[in-house]
């Protein structure tokens, strides 16, 4: 093979969907524990922090989220056999599993777990504490974790191939 023609074929291989599916990180759904019982329904304010700390997420260590209602459809109940499933099928290295626990207004904490979905091995736990209920604690808190996964041996940023 001419040697111009071999970068074009591994060049080509390596922009191939199938190459990239396999590198992916999946990022399902952040979900909530809302224990703080506070009196104002705050469900619209909630569901766009859980969007905005996914998306953050995603940004940070270029990864892909999986729509809600995708896992909806696969997984009902949301049991963590289902889940891995759902992302092996989709073509996932690892998956990003988040939960948001509010204490209360002041008080959040979350806790991440980054899976290898092909051995289903724990690759990192991170437990992270934040405060303010608001858009810009939660962009930050989400930075901050995702700055945090990459960093930690077996993250997303540690991979040798």
């Amino acid at each position: 093979m001419r040697p111009h023609a071999f970068v074009l074929a591994l060049a080509a291989t390596l922009a191939s969907p199938a190459f990239a599916q396999a590198e992916s990180l999946a990022i399902l759904p952040v979900k909530l524990l809302d224990t703080s019982h506070e009196a104002r329904d705050q469900a619209q304010d909630h569901e766009r922090r859980l969007e905005l700390l996914a998306k953050v997420l995603a940004s940070g260590m270029a990864g892909q989220r999986i729509e809600r209602t995708e896992v909806e459809r696969a997984c009902s109940p949301q049991t963590t056999d289902c889940l891995v499933k759902l992302l092996r099928d989709r073509g996932a290295e690892r998956g990003l599993f988040v939960v948001v626990q509010k204490s209360s207004t002041l008080i959040l904490q979350i806790f991440a777990d980054l899976v290898d979905i092909r051995n289903e091995k724990l690759l990192v736990h991170k437990e992270l504490n934040f405060r303010g209920d608001n858009d810009e604690s939660w962009r930050r808190a989400g930075a901050f974790l995702a700055r945090q996964l990459e960093a930690a041996p077996d993250g997303a940023s540690s991979r040798v191939r």
